[in-house]
């Protein structure tokens, strides 16, 4: 291909207890990249940032760090203009800055002569976090790398292991209209834990695995119990607790905060109940939050990042 269009999906990480471990591929919102082939070598990069929030300095864009390291890895006889279409809210929770990474990653990936495989990428989508966040966590990139949902054990680079899923279960994901930065919300996370704590973050992963295996969203909803990052996190997002409520009354099996939040996510296993949830966790942000908020509801993406075709540039 000489140019191609990649929408990379948000994503939900720690799926509550969980923590920098697990991640799950969304079906929207998305980011977009677009990539082209330049004689000259080297990226040329550029954005499309109604919001405004993101850096247009290449050395400070996840989306042009990334795609200059792959560049510099494979070193082809091209350059790459790369532009990033930037439609995810920042600071969201959402991992809006993996989107960014994988979309210009998996752009600039499809133009070489050899393109790597999917998993090759992931230790550069790793250093797009490292960039935006400090920390090189994986449970985003890998999700919306390979899409579904993904384990990330420790390593360098990280090894990713695919759970097993029946698609049954409606993701209610909720964004209120204000920023948590990821290096702030870490900031608050505690430095030791206890053994009773750490106890039930192994029981409530374990059952949340198995509530994805077999489809049972009651069964993942009663797992997202988090006793390491949420009692830190929770007091930054205002109303969570009314949310949460608000969700569970609504019918909702269960709440928790996605990635360093601010936004938040609920489990439910049909359409009609999905809607139902989605607008009474709005309209708590708005009545006890005092602010407003989008939502989404979703199924998992099976696929992660997608190439979309372009059609050929017509010369005149």
């Amino acid at each position: 291909m000489r140019r191609v269009c990649v929408v990379a999906p948000a994503t939900i990480a720690n799926l509550g207890p969980g923590f920098d471990a697990i991640g799950l591929a969304l079906e929207s919102p998305a980011d977009r990249a677009t990539a082209e082939r330049r004689p000259e070598p080297g990226i040329e990069f550029r954005l499309d940032d109604p919001t405004g929030a993101v850096p247009r300095d290449q050395a400070r864009n996840v989306a042009a760090h990334v795609a200059a390291a792959l560049l510099a890895d494979a070193r082809p006889e091209f350059g790459v203009r790369l532009t990033l279409h930037k439609r995810m809210p920042v600071g969201s929770g959402l991992g809006s800055s993996a989107a960014s990474a994988v979309a210009a990653l998996v752009a600039v990936n499809a133009l070489l002569s050899k393109p790597r495989a999917r998993a090759d990428l992931l230790r550069f989508a790793v250093e797009g976090e490292r960039l935006a966040s400090g920390a090189p966590h994986a449970d985003n990139v890998a999700a919306c790398l390979l899409g579904g949902v993904q384990i990330v054990l420790s390593g360098d680079p990280p090894v990713v292991v695919p759970v097993p899923f029946v698609d049954r279960i409606r993701w209610v994901v909720v964004h209120p209209a204000t920023v948590i930065e990821t290096r702030t919300a870490r900031r608050r996370l505690p430095g030791r834990l206890d053994l009773a704590d750490a106890v039930s973050q192994w029981a409530h992963v374990g059952a949340l695995v198995a509530g994805l295996a077999t489809g049972n969203a009651a069964t993942v909803g009663n797992a997202l119990v988090d006793r390491v990052a949420e009692p830190a996190r929770a007091p930054l997002i205002p109303g969570f607790l009314a949310v949460r409520q608000a969700a569970l009354l609504a019918g909702a099996f269960g709440m928790s905060i996605s990635g360093s939040g601010p936004s938040v996510f609920a489990v439910t296993d049909s359409d009609a109940v999905a809607r139902r949830v989605a607008r009474a966790m709005v309209r708590a942000f708005r009545t006890a939050g005092g602010i407003g908020a989008r939502a989404w509801v979703s199924r998992i993406n099976r696929r992660g990042a997608r190439i979309q075709r372009l059609p050929p540039l017509q010369l005149r």
